[in-house]
């Protein structure tokens, strides 16, 4: 019995030295992403002028409006009460963004890794009713479905979230 703890031994030293932390080639992106301090995100949704799209994404439809997602920099809003002529009034600047829904006046979207509620009603003032931190895991380059290991909480500045992925 002795006589096989030391082969034992070497086989499982050469096992454990074989296993890599380091990324193969099924981690690599185009992307890089951009990162914000998470403390800063409360405070970083807020009208801005009309803009062009830039990578639009979901349509929402509410009342008279047209609400579309610029992926991971905010909404566009669309005056649509003349439908042959939609007019483009402002943009929700939102880091992050990626999906929208509105209900009761109450428009919800990610802001990252947060859930943020605006009360809409009377835009363009509008206000945050609340925020519910780290509901979202952090957004994936899109083309991937993971966050490479070359990005992860370990290997980036402390406290910080991924709010874009750019090329």
């Amino acid at each position: 019995m002795r006589a096989l703890r030391l082969p034992l031994w070497i086989v499982a030293v050469l096992m454990l030295t074989a296993i890599s932390v380091e990324p193969d080639d099924r981690d690599q992106t185009a992307y890089v992403p951009i990162f914000m301090k998470k403390s800063d995100l409360p405070n970083s949704v807020f009208i801005q002028e009309a803009r062009e799209f830039e990578t639009p994404g979901k349509i929402y439809i509410y009342g008279n409006m047209i609400y579309i997602v610029d992926l991971f920099k905010g909404i566009h809003i669309i005056d649509n009460q003349d439908p042959s002529n939609p007019l483009k009034i402002g943009f929700l600047y939102i880091p992050g963004v990626m999906d929208l829904a509105i209900r009761n006046n109450v428009l919800f979207a990610d802001n990252s890794i947060d859930l943020v509620s605006i009360d809409i009603s009377s835009y363009p003032q509008i206000s945050i009713l609340d925020r519910v931190a780290e509901v979202f895991p952090e957004p994936t380059p899109p083309d991937l479905l993971w966050i490479p290991w070359a990005y992860s909480s370990k290997r980036r500045p402390e406290n910080t979230v991924i709010v874009a992925w750019v090329k």
